[in-house]
C-alpha cells in the first residue's frame, strides 16, 4: 500500500508541476504581448516600412514640379526654412522649392501630426507618448511622456506646449524651451483645447458646459508663477483657435463667433457668424475667417485687423475651400481660382487653376497646390 500511495503522490506532484509550468508559459506570453503592444509606436511603423521607403512620393520636375502621393496615403505639407516638409505615414520628405528631394527621415508615429513655424517642425502622434522637433537640417531632439498626448503647439520662437491625458486631473500641460528642456508644468482642472504663447506665459483656452451649451473660458498663466493671472468670463462658443496679441490680449476664433480680449481678460468685442466656419488663419495680429452658406451656395470672407472695429466682409457666389495669410495679404482658394485680398477687402489678383486642389501654400513667387494625391507648384501670375 505504501508503494501505491507513493506512486499516486508522485503523479499528483507531476500534474501540479505541469499545470504550474503551463500557467507560467501563459503568463510569459501575456506579458510579452503586453510589452509588444505598449511599444507598438516604435516597432509597427518600422515593420510597415520594410521594402517601401520611397513608396509615398514621386516627383516630376519638368517645368512647374509636381509631387505624386501614392494612393491612400494621408499627408500634410508645410514650409520650413523655405523647404517643403511633407509628412506621410512613415517618413518626412523634405524638398527644395524646385522639387529636388533633400532628405527623407523615418518617424515612428502612427497618425502623425505636424505643427510648424518658420524654421522648425513639431511632430507627435495623437494618443502617443512622445514628440520630436526637426529643422531642415536634422532632427533636433525627441522627448517622451508618461501619458498620452492630446495635442501640441509650436510657438513662433520655438517653444513647445504639450497637453496630455491625466489620471487625476482633466489634463496636464507641459512647456518646453527651444532646446527641449521642460520649463513649466500644470495640472489642469479644465479641459484645454488650445494654447497660445506670450512673452513670459501663455493663454489657455478651456472648454466646458454652462446651461446646456458649450462655453470657452480663457486663462492666462506665467511660467514663473503657479497662480492663474486672469480668467475670462465664459463665452458660448467652441474655440477653434486662440491667438495672442502684441498688447497682451487675445483673439478667439470659435465655431459661431470671434472674440477680442484685453490684457486683463476682459471681453472687448465679439462678432457672430452668419454661416458655417470652414477655415481660418491668423498672422501678425490680423485674422481671416472663411464661412459658407450651403443653402445659398455662397461663401463669406471676414477680415479682422482692429479689435474695436467690425470685420471687413467679402462675399462670393460659390463655395470656397481654403485661406492663407502671408505678408499681410489673404490668399483664397476659390472654385478653380486663387484670389488675393488686402485687409481692406480690395481684390489684388486672381488667376485660374485646376479645380482638384483643396489647400494652398505660398512661398516666394510660387503657390503650392495640395490635392488628394498630388502637390503642384505654379507661379504667381
Amino acid at each position: 500500500m505504501a508503494k501505491t500511495a507513493d506512486v499516486v503522490l508522485l503523479r499528483e506532484r507531476r500534474k501540479r508541476r505541469r499545470r504550474l509550468f503551463r500557467m507560467l508559459i501563459i503568463l510569459l506570453v501575456v506579458l510579452l504581448g503586453a510589452l509588444i503592444y505598449a511599444s507598438r509606436e516604435k516597432w509597427f511603423p518600422k515593420l510597415e516600412q520594410i521594402g517601401s521607403k520611397h513608396a509615398n512620393l514621386s516627383a516630376e520636375t519638368d517645368g512647374e514640379f509636381m509631387l505624386t502621393v501614392s494612393g491612400g496615403v494621408d499627408y500634410h505639407a508645410e514650409f520650413v526654412d523655405n523647404d517643403l516638409f511633407v509628412l506621410c505615414d512613415k517618413y518626412i520628405y523634405i524638398y527644395d522649392m524646385n522639387g529636388e528631394l533633400l532628405d527623407n527621415r523615418q518617424h515612428a508615429y502612427s497618425n502623425a501630426v505636424m505643427k510648424t513655424n518658420d524654421n522648425k517642425a513639431l511632430l507627435y502622434s495623437h494618443n502617443g507618448t512622445s514628440f520630436r522637433v526637426d529643422s531642415s537640417k536634422k532632427m533636433l531632439f525627441e522627448q517622451s511622456l508618461e501619458n498620452s498626448i492630446w495635442f501640441g503647439v509650436l510657438s513662433d520662437d520655438g517653444r513647445i506646449a504639450i497637453v496630455t491625458d491625466s489620471e487625476s486631473y482633466a489634463c496636464c500641460l507641459y512647456i518646453y524651451d527651444i532646446t527641449g528642456n521642460l520649463i513649466y508644468t500644470r495640472n489642469c482642472l479644465e479641459r484645454l483645447i488650445d494654447v497660445s504663447f506670450q512673452e513670459n506665459g501663455c493663454v489657455l483656452a478651456t472648454i466646458g458646459a454652462e446651461n446646456g451649451e458649450v462655453v470657452t473660458v480663457l486663462k492666462y498663466v506665467q511660467f514663473q508663477d503657479s497662480d492663474v493671472q486672469w480668467t475670462s468670463e465664459a463665452l458660448p462658443v467652441l474655440c477653434w483657435h486662440v491667438y495672442s496679441l502684441k498688447d497682451g490680449g487675445a483673439f478667439v476664433i470659435g465655431d459661431t463667433q470671434t472674440a477680442y480680449y484685453n490684457s486683463t481678460g476682459d471681453l472687448i468685442n465679439t462678432y457672430m457668424y452668419n454661416g458655417e466656419l470652414i477655415d481660418c488663419d491668423f498672422s501678425n495680429g490680423q485674422g481671416a475667417v472663411l464661412l459658407k452658406n450651403e443653402s445659398r451656395r455662397q461663401s463669406v470672407l471676414l477680415l479682422f485687423s482692429d479689435s474695436s472695429a467690425m470685420p471687413v466682409t467679402v462675399y462670393f457666389d460659390n463655395i470656397c475651400k481654403n485661406i492663407k495669410i502671408q505678408d499681410n495679404i489673404v490668399y483664397l482658394l476659390d472654385a478653380g481660382k486663387i484670389k488675393s485680398y488686402s485687409f481692406t477687402g480690395t481684390e489684388l489678383n486672381c488667376f485660374e487653376i485646376s479645380d482638384v486642389y483643396e489647400k494652398i501654400l505660398k512661398n516666394g513667387k510660387y503657390f503650392y497646390l495640395l490635392g488628394y494625391d498630388r502637390i503642384q507648384r505654379v507661379s504667381e501670375k
